[in-house]
């Protein structure tokens, strides 16, 4: 995500100019839902929002999913598109915990997961 905003739609950092909602322009192109986004600049990514969810927040599945995705299957969680990397790194953390805690991080939503497990991977020094 780039512009310092966390609700950009993940086309605007190959664009040059202010996309996505990026700008303060007169027609917000952001909906209420941080996932729907209305972007005339992105109409190449309209198959991504029509794609159903494989899995959402709180879902039994869910690592199931995120396990597909590790080995190279795309997978649309909570809204968002799941890469190889990502959820290697969210799996990666989930196997290392202890069951309760494992239960707690599968019942975030797949943004926090990501954040958590980047956090703990990669802590700042």
């Amino acid at each position: 995500m780039t512009h310092g905003r966390a609700d950009i739609h993940a086309k605007a950092t190959q664009h040059s100019g202010p996309v996505c909602g990026a700008d303060d322009g007169p027609t917000p192109r952001l909906t209420d839902d941080p996932f729907e986004v209305t972007c005339p600049d992105c109409p190449d990514l309209v198959w991504i929002e029509e794609l159903p969810n494989d899995a959402t927040a709180g879902d039994p599945r869910i690592i199931e999913v995120l396990r597909e995705a590790a080995r190279g299957q795309m997978r649309k969680i909570d809204g968002a598109i799941v890469d190889g990397t990502t959820a290697t790194a969210i799996l990666t953390v989930y196997d290392a915990l202890k069951p309760p805690t494992r239960a707690k991080l599968a019942a975030l939503r797949i943004d926090r997961m990501a954040q958590v497990a980047w956090q703990v991977l990669r802590p700042r020094e």
